[in-house]
C-alpha cells in the first residue's frame, strides 16, 4: 500500500528492493517534487490517493508502476482541493492535469443494473464475504435454489450475533443472563419445558402446519398462547420469512410465546465490519466523501420519482407536460425516476401493440425533448413494471428492450432503461427502487396478523428492512432467479428506498433510510415525490387535473 506522509527518496535503498516498487516511490518522489508540494499537502494527497486505491480495489497491495501512474492521473482528474498535479507523463508533453469543480460528474450519478451486482457469499468459517465459484446465470443449477436460502440464514444470523444484545462483554455467568442467547432446534431434544430463543426461517412443511427451520432441522411451530395473551406482533410474517421466537418445548412442539423480526443493523456499522467488500455495487466513485458531499449541497435539485406511468393515456401525457414545463422555469432536477407500468394494459406479444408501445416511448423522448435544457441535464432512470416486456414473470426484471426505448434514446441525453429492482449511486447516497405491488402479496400471505392500531405500511417497511430483503416471499408466490438471489438484499441499509406500489403514497423514515412510495401517478391524481439528497427528505406533490 501507498506510504501516506512525506517521501524522503534520498533515504531509500533500492540495492535489495524490489526495483519496481522503488520505481513507483521515484514516481511519486517526481510528482511531489514538480509540482512543489508543501509537507502538509504532500501528506493529504497521498492519504487521498490510498484511500481511493483501497475503494476501487479492496486493498490490494500496489507496487507495479503503471497501476500507480493511472491512479494518479485519476486522482489529479477528480481533485478539487485547490491543488492541481501534474503528473510526469504529463509534464514531459507539457500537459496538466485539469482539476475538477464541484460541478457534478458522469460517474456521480451511476445505475446498477441488477444482473450486473457482485454476488457476496458470507462464509461462516472465515467470517466473511466470499465470491461464489459459480457464475450466476438465469438457468442455474438446483444446488443454487439451496444456497438461496442458506445464505440469506448465514447473513441474518450473523447480523443477529453482531447485535449488542446477543454480545456479552464478559464470561461471568452474571454478564451473560443479560444478553439473549440463540439456541439451534437440534438442541431442544429431550429438554421439554425449557425456555429457548430460536433463529430460523417460517415454513409450510405439512398442510396447515407452520414450522421453524434452521440449518440443524425443523419443528413445528403453536401460536395459541401468543393468542390467548394477546402478544404484540410488529411486522408482517409469511412463510419464507426468518424470524426469532421465544417459547417452550411441549410434546414435540414449540410453543411460541413471542416472535419478532431479526434486529436491523446500521450501514455504519456492517461497513464497519467489512470494509473491503462492496455490498452495493458499482464502481466507487474516484472522490472523497467530503468532495462529494460538496457537490451534493451545491446541485440539491432534487430527484422526482414517478411510478405507474401511463403513456398510452392522453391524460397522462398532459400531465407530463405540465411537470416538465414547471421545472423549465428554474434548475432542473438531478434526475427523473419513471417506474412501470408503462402501458394501462398488460403487454401481450404478437397482438399488435408492439408498434404502439414503441410509438408511445417515442413521443415521451419528444416531450422531453421539447425542454433542452431538462433533456440536456437531468438524468432519465427508466424501471419496468409487470406489465412492461418482456421478462418471465420472476425476479429481477430485465430492462425494457433497446427496440422500443431507441428512439426515445436518442433524444435525451443521459438515459437508462434498467431492471426491477435496481440500484441508483448519487454522490454519498445509496438508493434501491422496486417495482412491485408488495404490500397486497405480503398481506395476502401473512401467517400472523399484525398488532392492529399502527399504519400498515410501517409494518411493510419494517419487514423488508429487517428481513434484509426486497421480496421476503415464498417462491411459489414471487418466483426469484436463484443466482440472483443476492440482488433483492438490502444490505446494508441503503439511504432512500424507493418502493413503488400501488397503494396510497408515503414516505417513512426507519434506521437512517427514507422510504418512499410514489403511489400511481396515472391511475391516482398525478402524484410524484421529489427527494432532496442534501436534507434527507421528500416532498409529496400532484399535478392539479385540468
Amino acid at each position: 500500500m501507498i506510504y501516506c506522509g512525506m517521501l524522503n527518496m534520498e533515504n531509500i535503498n533500492t540495492s535489495d528492493a524490489n526495483y519496481e516498487t522503488a520505481d513507483a516511490l521515484h514516481y511519486l518522489s517526481d510528482v511531489l517534487k514538480q509540482n512543489e508540494v508543501s509537507e502538509s499537502e504532500a501528506s493529504s494527497w497521498l492519504d487521498v490517493l490510498a484511500d481511493t486505491w483501497t475503494k476501487r480495489e479492496e486493498g490490494k497491495p500496489l507496487v507495479e508502476l503503471e497501476a500507480l501512474k493511472a491512479l494518479v492521473a485519476a486522482v489529479a482528474a477528480g481533485s478539487d482541493n485547490g491543488m492541481e498535479v501534474i503528473t510526469g507523463d504529463a509534464a514531459n508533453s507539457s500537459e496538466a492535469a485539469v482539476s475538477s469543480t464541484n460541478k457534478a460528474r458522469s460517474d456521480l450519478f451511476t445505475v446498477i443494473d441488477a444482473f450486473d451486482i457482485t454476488a457476496w457469499w458470507y462464509d461462516t468459517g472465515k467470517k466473511m464475504f466470499v465470491q461464489p465459484f459459480e457464475k450466476g446465470d438465469i438457468l442455474s443449477s438446483a444446488e443454487s435454489k439451496a444456497a438461496l436460502f442458506r445464505q440469506r440464514y448465514d447473513l441474518l444470523r450473523q447480523r443477529v450475533m453482531r447485535n449488542e444484545n446477543f454480545m456479552p462483554v464478559s464470561f461471568s455467568d452474571q454478564e451473560k443472563d443479560r444478553f439473549y442467547k440463540l439456541s439451534t432446534i437440534d438442541s431442544l431434544q429431550g429438554r421439554e419445558g425449557e425456555h429457548f430463543l430460536l433463529f430460523g426461517m417460517l415454513a409450510q412443511l405439512e398442510e396447515g402446519k407452520l414450522f421453524l427451520e434452521d440449518k440443524a432441522g425443523s419443528i413445528e411451530l403453536d401460536f395459541s398462547d401468543m393468542n390467548r395473551k394477546h402478544t404484540e406482533v410488529n411486522g408482517l410474517f409469511t412463510e419464507s420469512c426468518f424470524v426469532l421466537v421465544d417459547g417452550y418445548v411441549e410434546d414435540g412442539i414449540f410453543r411460541v410465546e413471542e416472535i419478532g423480526l431479526p434486529p436491523p443493523e446500521a450501514k455504519e456499522r456492517t461497513r464497519a465490519a467489512f470494509p473491503n467488500v462492496n455490498l452495493f455495487g458499482g464502481q466507487p466513485s474516484l472522490q472523497t466523501e467530503s468532495q462529494l458531499r460538496a457537490i451534493e449541497v451545491s446541485n440539491d435539485n432534487g430527484i422526482i420519482v414517478l411510478s405507474d406511468v401511463w403513456l398510452d393515456q392522453q391524460d397522462t401525457m398532459d400531465a407530463l407536460q405540465t411537470l416538465f414545463e414547471g421545472f423549465s422555469h428554474s434548475t432542473p432536477p438531478i434526475a427523473f425516476i419513471f417506474i412501470g407500468d408503462f402501458s394501462s394494459k398488460p403487454f401481450v406479444p404478437g397482438s399488435g401493440e408492439t408498434a404502439q408501445y414503441k410509438d408511445n416511448m417515442t413521443a415521451l423522448g419528444q416531450l422531453i425533448a421539447g425542454f433542452p435544457e431538462i433533456a440536456r441535464k437531468s438524468h432519465f432512470v427508466f424501471v419496468p413494471g409487470n406489465n412492461d416486456p418482456w421478462g418471465q414473470g420472476a425476479l429481477p426484471k430485465p430492462p425494457i428492450a433497446s427496440f422500443f426505448t431507441k428512439r426515445l434514446g436518442n433524444r435525451i441525453s443521459n438515459v437508462t432503461f434498467t431492471t426491477n429492482p435496481c440500484r441508483i449511486k448519487y454522490c454519498t447516497h445509496e438508493i434501491v427502487v422496486f417495482r412491485e405491488d408488495l404490500l397486497k402479496r405480503i398481506r395476502r400471505n401473512s401467517v400472523l396478523p399484525p398488532t392492529e392500531g399502527t399504519e400498515i405500511v410501517k409494518h411493510l417497511v419494517r419487514t423488508v428492512i429487517d428481513q434484509g430483503h426486497l421480496c421476503p416471499l415464498p417462491q411459489r408466490i414471487r418466483p426469484i432467479y436463484w443466482a440472483y438471489d443476492h440482488a433483492m438484499r438490502l444490505y446494508p441499509i441503503p439511504d432512500v428506498l424507493i418502493l413503488a406500489d400501488r397503494f396510497d403514497s408515503y414516505s417513512i423514515n426507519y434506521e437512517s433510510c427514507h422510504c418512499i412510495n410514489p403511489g400511481s401517478f396515472s391511475s391516482g391524481d398525478f402524484s410524484f415525490f421529489m427527494y432532496f439528497p442534501v436534507s434527507r427528505t421528500s416532498q409529496y406533490s400532484k399535478i392539479p387535473k385540468k
